[in-house]
């Protein structure tokens, strides 16, 4: 037991000293297309939380989708990033993992079947894979602001590949604990 305290007694003040943690709030735009089927774009917001150490970055957060059904569409998420910088310049770029709700399949105006929506619902899993590049992003201080974040990815059921994910994070604004 004394050897675990020794250890952590070493590693926690270099740990804390080079890690940061930050809480964010920002407005997102959310699409997604695929075997035929294209959703509308929504607005969204979205709160995270990162712990950063050295050049990475851990985190997650959740995301609110705006639409106009009964169904509040959320979205929880896990990303790891690699940050780089350069002055007040603090682009990010990693890999999220997550689940969906933000696939609400509406009724099209084409004159499909009443249950087309909820037909091709069923076909889509929840589970998400897709890649978060933020090269927008400025510190200042404590705080940081974030515009035109590029969330790039696919569905990871039925099929990998059938579904594309498309978000762009309009503006995002954090501040470092």
């Amino acid at each position: 037991m004394r050897h675990w305290l020794m250890l952590a007694a070493v590693l926690l003040p270099g740990l804390a000293a080079a890690s940061g943690q930050e809480l964010s709030l920002g407005g997102t735009l959310f699409s997604a297309s695929g075997l035929s089927l294209a959703l509308p774009s929504r607005p969204g917001l979205e709160a995270a939380y990162a712990y950063e150490f050295d050049a990475w970055r851990l985190g997650g957060g959740v995301r609110w989708g705006i639409t106009d059904t009964s169904k509040l569409p959320l979205e929880l998420y896990v990303r790891a990033q690699l940050s780089a910088g350069q002055g007040v310049w603090r682009p990010l770029v990693g890999p999220e993992l997550g689940l969906s709700g933000l696939t609400v399949v509406t009724q099209p105006r084409s004159g499909l079947p009443d249950d087309y929506p909820k037909t091709r619902a069923e076909r889509f899993g929840p589970a998400y894979i897709a890649i978060h590049a933020a090269p927008l992003r400025f510190a200042f201080n404590h705080f940081t602001v974030s515009a035109l974040e590029l969330h790039w990815g696919t569905l990871l059921s039925p099929m990998p590949g059938s579904m594309l994910r498309l978000q762009f994070g309009l503006v995002r604004l954090g501040v470092m604990l």
